[in-house]
């Protein structure tokens, strides 16, 4: 091959990947389709996250109508206990409800669940129990809001009084929640150690909060603890009466108990 031949092919050589590396460059300049920020139907920009994916707890996929948002973060004691439903209104009761609760686990993480909770527009309500081993936890099943029901006299029109307030017969709407202790793992070893499981309800509603709750808890053994709790105003300082059943007998207590 001559000298002028070996010339030519390289300068064409040179050409091509010339071409080449500008075609990169042109491709390079263009923004990328996927940035790591996917749009919705309606076009607009997602992150593909949830609203606070560093919020404690976990989120309760399905709430009733009322219901703004709902999260539940689950606990334990070395400690046994009977079986409780206690409604947290306000951020003093849920502090004292901590403070009593002194060996639990994971103190400062339930501190911190309560401490993002807007007592405004929000309630929590802890539900607990004592299971055999530690391998048990407490489960929310369902949760609704129950309309309320007439009083026998509220057809004529009239009204109870008390004190210097006057209401409706009509009682409140009230927020029904349903759980059972379940067993995380029916495989797991697990030392045989009594424990208190329980589980912190998170309830943000759309205005201000129901001011009646009623609650339902079935224990590792079938057993059922029901507990209906009643504000005498929507405050969150307001005074509560608690009306609860476990097994066949009955009990009236105060939820500051």
């Amino acid at each position: 091959m001559t000298r002028l031949s070996r010339r030519t092919m390289l300068c064409t050589t040179t050409a091509a990947i010339g071409l080449s590396a500008g075609c990169l460059a042109d491709d390079a300049s263009e923004p990328a389709d996927d940035d790591g920020d996917d749009t919705d139907d309606n076009g607009s920009p997602t992150d593909g996250t949830e609203d606070d994916p560093d919020a404690l707890g976990d989120a309760i996929e399905e709430l009733p109508d009322g219901l703004a948002d709902g999260r539940t973060l689950t606990y334990q004691s070395p400690a046994s206990g009977e079986p409780d439903i206690t409604v947290l209104r306000d951020a003093d009761r849920a502090t004292d409800w901590l403070d009593d609760r002194g060996s639990l686990h994971d103190a400062e993480t339930v501190a911190t669940f309560i401490d993002e909770t807007d007592f405004e527009t929000s309630i929590l309500v802890s539900l607990s129990d004592a299971a055999p081993t530690p391998c048990y936890e407490v489960v929310l099943e369902s949760i609704a809001i129950d309309a309320g029901e007439s009083g026998d006299d509220s057809a004529t029109g009239e009204t109870e009084t008390s004190g210097s307030d006057e209401h409706s017969a009509v009682e409140d709407d009230a927020l029904v929640l349903e759980a059972a202790v379940h067993e995380t793992a029916e495989d797991q070893a697990c030392a045989q150690s009594i424990t208190t499981v329980g589980q912190l309800v998170r309830v943000t509603f759309d205005s201000e909060p129901l001011t009646t709750v009623s609650a339902t808890l079935v224990g590792h053994d079938g057993s059922t603890y029901g507990a209906t709790m009643g504000s005498d105003s929507g405050s969150a300082s307001a005074s509560s009466t608690v009306e609860s059943e476990w097994g066949s007998g009955s009990e009236s207590q105060s939820p500051d108990s």
